[in-house]
């Protein structure tokens, strides 16, 4: 699989959510994301793809998937600003 920084901040953004996360444990899990993406990020991105409504469920973080994830964190970003 690839290797770098953008695969960590993947698994970062994946490990928000309980649906989504690489791992339970382990590489990959909660604080520890790797740079290496692998079969088990390769699932939690078509778990997102799937849960999103983002076609084709591929695995892999291409333009489409990456426009949802955007959208999707400005979204979390402007409510938690309206928030406070």
């Amino acid at each position: 699989g690839n290797v770098g920084g953008e695969v960590m901040m993947v698994q970062k953004f994946l490990n928000m959510s309980a649906a989504t996360q690489v791992a339970a444990t382990g590489a990959g899990s909660a604080g520890l994301e790797t740079t290496r993406f692998g079969g088990l990020t390769k699932a939690a991105v078509m778990k997102f793809q799937a849960a999103n409504g983002v076609s084709p469920v591929s695995g892999y973080w291409g333009p489409l998937t990456r426009a949802k994830a955007n959208a999707l964190e400005a979204a979390r970003c402007a409510n938690n600003n309206n928030s406070n």
